[in-house]
């Protein structure tokens, strides 16, 4: 009979010890015995003054000036506002989730290698609040896996979007509008390259004309259309001699002169041209397709075939 009961009770120890197992070892992306916070630091985005961004040995420091956002390193620009937004949104938002792993053998698998994540530095008040690293997206809607640098605890992040903080090309943070220009300002357009050479400016009616050629309204229209939202494709951190001959010009007359210049940087089936804009120090990049969708030539401009 004591055996049967020695028997008994150790049956129920390995039971227990099982269970035990399996409650608090790490199987899965959670752990629910842990007791977790809200974030891992607290952010107050209106008092975000700074962001800094390190991807695979790439960085980016955005700091606010006065209402605005700039890029102050590695570059001096307009940061794009959308982005910043969205970022600072998430850092205020999210709340962690679960605790998926303290194991230092899965930080690949949960996208902390050294090409992958994004450390994202947050400052308030000019003193730096907190750092976090960015790794993988989860299968969740707005999921993502998060971990202080020196810690190996990773956690299922809600609410925190890895795409706000991770860019292909840190050039994404910047602000791609080169200029607005309401299409009812322009006066005149001149356009201008080795094979066409011609104006169009607005009769007393308001309509356009090439002198005392009627143009064709809804080609004025399209070109008119890009240079009311007229944005860049890329940015080139170079500079020109100033001895150059431009390729293509393009004089439009407005609320002020613009001038806008472009230079053959390439070759192939769609080359790259270099973008100069008068008064922007910064040159720009454009492809030959997108030239194309501004500069008509002049029977493409009077509608003839």
């Amino acid at each position: 009979m004591k055996s049967k009961k020695t028997y008994l009770l150790a049956v129920i120890f390995v039971v227990l010890a099982v269970l035990a197992y399996y409650l608090t070892s790490d199987r899965g992306e959670k752990i629910s015995t842990y007791k977790l916070e809200k974030q891992l630091f607290a952010v107050d985005s209106a008092s975000v003054d700074k962001l800094e961004l390190e991807q695979n040995g790439k960085k980016v420091t955005l700091e606010k000036a006065g209402i605005n956002w700039r890029i102050t390193q590695p570059v001096e620009y307009n940061a794009y506002a959308q982005f910043i937004a969205s970022a600072l949104s998430d850092l205020k938002k999210y709340k962690l989730e679960s605790k998926v792993s303290d194991n230092p053998n899965n930080k690949e698998r949960f996208g902390f290698n050294d090409t992958n994540f994004v450390k994202v530095t947050v400052y308030q008040g000019g003193k730096m609040v907190g750092t976090l690293l960015v790794g993988n997206a989860s299968s969740g809607p707005s999921q993502s896996f998060i971990k202080k640098p020196e810690s190996n605890e990773i956690f299922l992040a809600n609410d925190l979007l890895r795409s706000n903080f991770a860019k292909d090309n840190m050039n994404d943070w910047r602000d791609k509008m080169i200029c607005a220009i309401t299409k009812g300002n322009v006066k005149a357009l001149e356009l201008m390259s080795s094979s066409d050479n011609y104006k169009i400016e607005t009769d007393s009616t308001g309509r356009f004309r090439s002198g005392k050629d009627s143009v064709d309204s809804k080609v004025v229209e399209g070109v008119l259309n890009i240079f009311q939202n007229f944005n860049t494709q890329g940015f080139k951190d170079t500079t020109l001699s100033g001895n150059e001959k431009f390729d293509y010009t393009v004089k439009l007359k407005a609320d002020k002169d613009y001038v806008f210049s472009f230079l053959k940087n390439g070759d192939g089936i769609n080359p790259k041209y270099i973008l100069k804009v008068s008064d922007i120090k910064q040159l720009f990049e454009v492809d030959e397709n997108f030239i194309k969708m501004i500069f008509k030539s002049k029977k493409e401009m009077l509608g003839l075939k």
